[in-house]
């Protein structure tokens, strides 16, 4: 009866540390792990699943995944343990199947381009960021005015960023008149794009 007992109890045993083993390791019990890739596979379904808010690049991210035959899918941020756990072996899967398809080191091509697009997203908004500042210099506003008010609406002015010092990450704005074919500039501002600061408050450079 002892020796029932002893087996009983270790089955038991055996039978929670599977369990838990399965499910928290490998989120077996959880929609996404190794063996639901496998059956998304064969059902066509190939996307690597995210966790977390939408990035602000998500589109761009799922034009190039979609270039690939796949999808990003985004599961959310109401996640256990045992989903994070579950959601790595599932996309490990994926990843082992796209890199069959596309060759050894797939994903790290892919990852370079999706720093890619980062990079070029990141840029776009330090320039808008330097050009709001710029525009908003009393000199500028005064200019804009005045152009627009002598020409009745006719003449614009433009601002026009080059990085001038990528060391130093500092932008140069110019702020003049274009007149179709050339640029009459009134301003050249230097931006720190690091800390946000116009250098040179009265828009003109060293000689001018």
């Amino acid at each position: 009866m002892k020796k029932k007992l002893t087996y009983g109890f270790f089955t038991v045993l055996i039978i929670l540390f599977l369990y838990f083993g399965l499910r928290f390791t490998f989120g077996l019990f959880t929609p996404y792990n190794f063996w639901t890739a496998q059956q998304d596979i064969k059902n066509g379904k190939v996307q690597i699943t995210e966790i977390g808010e939408i990035p602000l690049n998500f589109e761009q991210k799922q034009k190039l995944a979609n270039s690939y035959g796949f999808m990003f899918h985004l599961f959310g941020c109401q996640v256990t343990s045992d989903i994070i756990n579950g959601t790595k072996y599932y996309n490990k899967t994926m990843v082992n199947h796209l890199e069959n398809k596309y060759g050894v080191g797939w994903w790290v091509k892919f990852q370079t381009q999706l720093d890619s697009i980062d990079n070029a997203k990141s840029t776009k908004l330090i320039i808008e960021k330097v050009l709001d500042l710029v525009e908003e210099q009393k000199i500028v506003k005064t200019e804009i005015k005045l152009v627009e008010s002598l020409s009745k609406g006719q003449r614009h002015i433009s601002l026009v960023p080059t990085l001038d010092d990528s060391i130093k990450n500092i932008y140069l704005v110019k702020v003049g008149e274009n007149n179709g074919t050339s640029l009459a500039t009134y301003f050249n501002f230097l931006v720190d794009a690091n800390s946000m600061k116009i250098i040179n408050a009265d828009g003109k450079l060293d000689g001018q």
